[in-house]
């Protein structure tokens, strides 16, 4: 539970903006509170849409960057608007905990793309896929990659970003998935333990009514299971672009077996 000490500090110290425009304290819904308890440090995130899980990261980081001495937090996401909305997220978390608390945390830098913590010297930064070469001659002790199934050269970016991070340093790879791509090899890979993450699935009944799940069924038809997909499998067949049917792969990945032996 490497995040666990974390969820007091964000529910007391942290507020956000709810879907409905308001603001309000920031109490963890149920697959945050999942996270948090299943969370080793080096995790991968397969969800269904807004769930809340860059909300989450950036609250943790923003902890670090308000507490921990020359902390380095970095965050990527696939494009540049993506990317400052993020900052903007946490520069609100900042305003929220310097409201609750009655502290001015002084500033070195306050930009667009970072933001520097003038008395302990950490900062938090971001980046976007574009650049295959962040994180090179950087030392990050935590990074975020969002929607990294949407990144063009993932495999590249993961090269170099991940050997910045420190060894004691912290990585979340969250996304919705985008079809059969190198986010979806990355993902199988963890699954068969090869890559040190954790890959974590969250469906969507962890977030929503079921209420809320029919009424989206009839407004998407066909397309609700890319949104709101119910396992790792139909996540992945149900998005991105596919040459075959997908809702014969399906019935095909269903039937099909393990095979008894590997070939030789």
């Amino acid at each position: 539970m490497v995040y666990k000490k974390y969820q007091k500090f964000i529910e007391e110290r942290l507020r956000i903006i709810d879907k409905t425009g308001l603001e309000v304290p920031y109490v963890l819904n149920k697959a945050q509170k999942l996270f948090v308890e299943q969370a080793t440090g080096r995790d991968i995130i397969l969800k269904a849409r807004q769930m809340g899980f860059s909300s989450l990261i950036g609250g943790i980081f923003m902890a670090d960057f308000l507490l921990k001495d020359n902390s380095y937090s970095v965050v990527l996401a696939d494009n540049s608007d993506n990317a400052i909305g993020l900052l903007d997220r946490v520069k609100y978390y900042l305003k929220s905990y310097e409201s609750i608390t009655g502290m001015k945390i002084p500033l070195k830098y306050n930009s667009k793309y970072e933001i520097a913590n003038e008395v302990i010297g950490s900062r938090y930064q971001i980046g976007t896929a574009e650049n295959t070469e962040f994180g090179r001659s950087k030392t990050i002790s935590n990074l975020h990659m969002s929607e990294a199934a949407f990144y063009k050269s993932l495999r590249l970016l993961l090269a170099s970003a991940l050997q910045a991070v420190q060894p004691e340093g912290r990585v979340a790879i969250e996304t919705t998935a985008n079809g059969f791509n190198e986010f979806k090899e990355f993902w199988d890979e963890s699954v068969r333990g090869e890559t040190g993450f954790n890959p974590l699935f969250f469906p969507p009944n962890l977030m929503y009514e079921q209420a809320f799940l029919e009424q989206k069924k009839k407004e998407l038809g066909r397309l609700y299971p890319q949104e709101y997909p119910s396992s790792p499998e139909e996540a992945f067949l149900t998005s991105g672009e596919s040459y075959f049917n997908t809702e014969s792969l399906k019935v095909y990945m269903e039937q099909a077996k393990e095979p008894i032996a590997n070939y030789v």
